[in-house]
């Protein structure tokens, strides 16, 4: 059920191209920084927008909500019967989703019994799940950033060798910041992308 990635980038960087439905979302809030990712993910019935005419492109995205988006991509839904996590914040019409991803260690909750449904998601965190759910393995690989501790740093270096992100400036990534929903669009779709990528052949040297 997991995907996988299975192509690593030797320069870090990674050209795709994917498309999306014909029917395009009509958000009054989505910019062309967003368009393409955001029609992406509502084409493939990933995430919805906060209304009939807005994405909440701006809004910081809540854990609950990141969780449901992920779950998806990997092809959980409602009818998904996974094992209790036991969080006792979690909404029952979407703790499917949280129960899939505890299940397979990609979240964790703020305490055993809370996971923190309403929370804003930190980018450090985000790196977490992103890396988690799709088997980015976690890299010891130096990253130029110095505001994400020791703990994030193999999950946010797995995403900046895979080419998925390269940090808000050249020495930060915003670690502690609130990732918006336009932002983890555009994670959720370049990382969606690379797992659809079959590695090349290789042929045997004989």
């Amino acid at each position: 059920m997991k995907k996988k990635i299975t192509a690593v980038l030797a320069a870090g960087v990674l050209t795709f191209t994917m498309f999306a439905s014909t029917s395009e979302a009509a958000f009054s809030d989505v910019s062309s920084r967003y368009e393409t990712e955001v029609n992406y993910l509502v084409a493939q019935k990933y995430t919805q927008g906060t209304s009939e005419t807005t994405f909440g492109t701006q809004d910081s995205i809540k854990r609950i909500d990141a969780a449901v988006m992920v779950a998806r991509t990997l092809g959980f839904d409602e009818t998904s019967n996974l094992p209790d996590a036991g969080f006792s914040d979690v909404p029952k019409n979407r703790a499917w989703a949280v129960n899939a991803l505890a299940a397979r260690n990609v979240v964790s909750g703020k305490t055993e019994t809370r996971f923190g449904t309403n929370d804003t998601m930190t980018r450090n965190e985000m790196a977490k799940v992103i890396a988690s759910a799709y088997d980015m393995k976690a890299s010891d690989s130096p990253i130029p950033f110095t505001d994400v501790n020791k703990r994030f740093a193999p999950y946010v270096s797995a995403l900046v060798r895979n080419g998925i992100t390269q940090g808000k400036s050249a020495t930060t990534f915003g670690a502690d910041d609130a990732i918006k929903r336009g932002e983890f669009a555009i994670f959720i779709y370049k990382v969606d992308g690379l797992s659809k990528i079959e590695p090349p052949e290789v042929e045997e040297v004989s």
